[in-house]
């Protein structure tokens, strides 16, 4: 009898972990879904003024948590830049959060870079990025619509400016009949 106490135990315990697993793999550690409510915030622009999200309704915006010292985030700024350049004037945002403490280590970076067109604005240490929109890693990345409603999530880099995600993004911008 004490065995099969032992085996039920075990059973149990091989359940649960499956049922955990199955759980991880359907939700694939994305913070946010797409159809949820993008999540409100003002941060801060590097160099100055402010964004409030709520302030961009009507327009699809694109908002991307970076950082410096991670590597595929720096690999992926450029492309993201040149999606601004390439989208701005019809109406696309495109929003950079970085959520490095260290400002002078960012200042440096977007130096070295030439200069970002896109707005960078200021998450020192993630807490917009963490709290509000789950983030599971970086670079981490939303497109919200213009009601205000999450409609794509990016885990890890993407090429950004390719000729696909740009018509992808035309497409986004038109509006609706």
């Amino acid at each position: 009898m004490k065995d099969y106490g032992r085996l039920a135990l075990l059973v149990i315990a091989v359940v649960a972990v499956a049922f955990g697993y199955v759980q991880l793999q359907q939700n694939k550690g994305y913070g946010l879904k797409a159809g949820t409510p993008a999540p409100p915030f003002a941060l801060p622009v590097r160099g100055g003024g402010s964004v409030d999200l709520a302030s961009l309704r009507g327009h699809v915006v694109v908002v991307n948590f970076w950082a410096t010292w991670c590597p595929p985030c720096v690999a992926e700024m450029p492309s993201l830049d040149r999606l601004h350049r390439a989208l701005s004037r019809d109406g696309l945002v495109v929003l950079g959060v970085s959520v490095d403490q260290d400002e002078a280590a960012l200042t440096a970076f977007i130096e070295k870079s030439g200069g970002l067109t896109l707005k960078v604005l200021r998450d020192p240490g993630g807490a917009v990025a963490s709290g509000r929109y789950l983030t599971t890693g970086y670079p981490e990345t939303f497109v919200i619509d213009g009601a205000g409603v999450i409609r794509e999530t990016y885990v890890g880099p993407a090429d950004w400016d390719t000729p696909d995600a740009l018509d992808h993004f035309r497409g986004l911008l038109k509006p609706a009949d």
